[in-house]
């Protein structure tokens, strides 16, 4: 079968860590995200290999809280679902697209990158004022910038 199906998790994380061992509960707990967005993240594809007991009710392993978390973080970056989905068929794909899954890691930090530079630019801007508000208040019991 060649490579097809090797790498089919987005994070690396050895075979031990892939036993269900989570509720969506747990998962909750341990990651913070709403059990609303992880089965939502579910019903999109984000976890392909993500086990059902014979009730259909989700169990994950160490290895599926690590793809959660990466997807979570390509949702922060501004990744669009379908973005992500394309990024979970190239997992699916394995190796022969490592090239083009590393090229999709580097645009969306570069994009945090950006936004992170932005907002601590805005929380600079944000301080000065604060701090020039607090001045005229002290110098003159009220006051407006």
């Amino acid at each position: 079968m060649g490579d097809e199906g090797q790498n089919s998790r987005i994070a690396d994380v050895p075979a031990t860590q892939a036993d269900p061992i989570y509720g969506i509960g747990d998962v909750v707990a341990l990651t913070g995200i709403s059990a609303f967005t992880i089965r939502y993240y579910d019903k999109c594809g984000f976890f392909p290999n993500l086990h059902r007991d014979k009730r259909g009710v989700r169990t994950f392993s160490e290895a599926d809280v690590a793809q959660l978390h990466l997807v979570e973080a390509l949702r922060k970056s501004g990744l669009s679902i379908e973005g992500i989905q394309y990024f979970v068929r190239l997992c699916r794909r394995g190796d022969t697209t490592r090239a083009e899954r590393l090229s999709i890691l580097r645009a969306q930090e570069t994009v945090l990158e950006y936004q992170r530079e932005e907002l601590d630019e805005s929380l600079k801007r944000l301080h000065a004022a604060t701090v020039d508000l607090e001045a005229a208040e002290r110098s003159q019991g009220h006051g407006m910038l």
